[in-house]
């Protein structure tokens, strides 16, 4: 990789651009970058080959039955007893009740 900006730029954002979670214009510069860079296309080449093995790595298990109905339930609890309400609390109302 070379010393110019961009690469010292995806030095920084590789991993995230990697697995995928880097925000949209960004992303979009970085792959700009990595169209005009074999050595930055390569580090993040590497980067998403390690992230893909580590995913692998987990165990294949959904949660349990309701988990996701237990979470929200609980969020909307502590924003009721936070005195919050508006768009969020509003935002599910048929987990309210």
């Amino acid at each position: 990789m070379s010393s110019d900006a961009n690469c010292e730029k995806m030095r920084e954002i590789g991993a995230e651009l990697a697995l995928g979670v880097l925000p949209g214009r960004e992303r979009a510069e970085a792959v700009a970058h990595l169209d005009t860079c074999a050595d930055c296309r390569e580090f993040v080449r590497q980067l998403t080959l390690v992230g893909d093995r580590l995913i692998g790595l987990l165990p294949c298990q959904e949660p349990p039955l309701g988990f996701e109905t237990r979470v929200a339930r609980s969020l909307a609890q502590q924003a009721a007893a936070d005195g919050r309400t508006g768009a969020r609390t509003l935002a599910f109302p048929v987990l309210r009740g």
